[in-house]
């Protein structure tokens, strides 16, 4: 409210009736607390201590809001750092991975190609146990009667 308005105001509200016009009366709810007295015209120094001390805050501020940007940067840079680091080493151990089955399944050929190779062998070893039995019995009933003979002579 203004000044010229809070003086009529009190003009009126030193009414015998002590309740001045009800306009005034609204006016004075929505005004507010009553303003501060006016510094006084030669108080210059206290102002000028004001706004250099707002200044230094203003400049303290601007520096913490520096260095907070800072270091929110050298977070973001060491976190894509580290999101590259992490990116690289599952790309190596996806690599490591493919080379094990790569691995495995080379193993796994080999060891059917072993185990062909081992029935193989052993369908060979019978069949020439087979055949050296043939050849044993052949031998015995061929050449066992020619050493009897020999004897009872």
């Amino acid at each position: 409210m203004s000044g010229s308005a809070g003086a009529a105001f009190a003009a009126r509200a030193d009414t015998p009736d002590h309740r001045g016009d009800p306009i005034d009366r609204v006016v004075a709810l929505f005004a507010g607390p009553a303003p501060a007295a006016a510094p006084e015209p030669d108080d210059w120094s206290a102002s000028l201590t004001a706004v250099r001390g707002l200044a230094t805050r203003v400049r303290t501020l601007q520096t913490r809001a520096r260095d907070s940007m800072r270091e929110a940067q050298r977070s973001v840079r060491e976190a894509e750092s580290a999101a590259r680091a992490a990116e690289d080493r599952a790309l190596h151990a996806e690599s490591l991975l493919r080379e094990a089955v790569a691995r495995a399944e080379r193993a796994e050929d080999q060891v059917r190609a072993a185990a062909e190779r081992i029935e193989r062998a052993e369908a060979q070893t019978a069949e020439a146990r087979a055949w050296l039995r043939r050849m044993h019995e052949c031998m015995v009933s061929e050449f066992g009667a020619l050493t009897q003979e020999p004897a009872l002579a």
